[in-house]
């Protein structure tokens, strides 16, 4: 009898984020995925129950990823959360700006040579983000195909 073979990736670490991770992934995807508000000129950032799932998720993720790959991340990280703010002249990290402040100090280090360690952080923040079960409908997808049936 042959054995069952399970492709999933055996965890490397117990944790894949500590603690200071936790808060600056977090703290990014309220800026990454916040709403603009047309009334105050505000933004909301995503329910936090969402940023909590999305952040539980990066977790376990890391904690699976090789230690090149975890690592290259946590660096993004660290520069994301505090290189850009110095870009735009606030001297603290981005957890503690206002959501607002975050969405600027993250589009100032998009155009700037520093931008590849965002995109890092936002495609793997993106995929996770994305797969939460409500975002389907928040984006307008109603599980039903785009052919009509018998369409060329």
């Amino acid at each position: 009898m042959t054995e069952k073979r399970t492709y999933e990736r055996m965890r490397e670490r117990d944790v894949g984020l500590g603690p200071w991770s936790k808060r600056a992934v977090s703290a990014v995807i309220e800026a990454l995925f916040a709403r603009a508000n047309e009334v105050d000129d505000d933004v909301t950032p995503p329910p936090a129950e969402r940023v909590t799932w999305v952040t539980g998720e990066v977790d376990d993720f890391l904690s699976r990823a090789s230690t090149r790959s975890y690592a290259i991340v946590i660096l993004s990280l660290v520069a994301v959360c505090f290189v850009a703010p110095r870009l735009s002249r606030r001297f603290t990290s981005l957890a503690s700006l206002s959501p607002k402040e975050r969405v600027h100090v993250l589009e100032r280090f998009e155009k700037s040579g520093l931008a590849p360690a965002l995109l890092a952080v936002k495609a793997l923040l993106s995929v996770h983000y994305y797969e939460h079960p409500d975002a389907a409908r928040e984006v307008g997808y109603d599980g039903a195909c785009l052919l009509t049936p018998g369409a060329p």
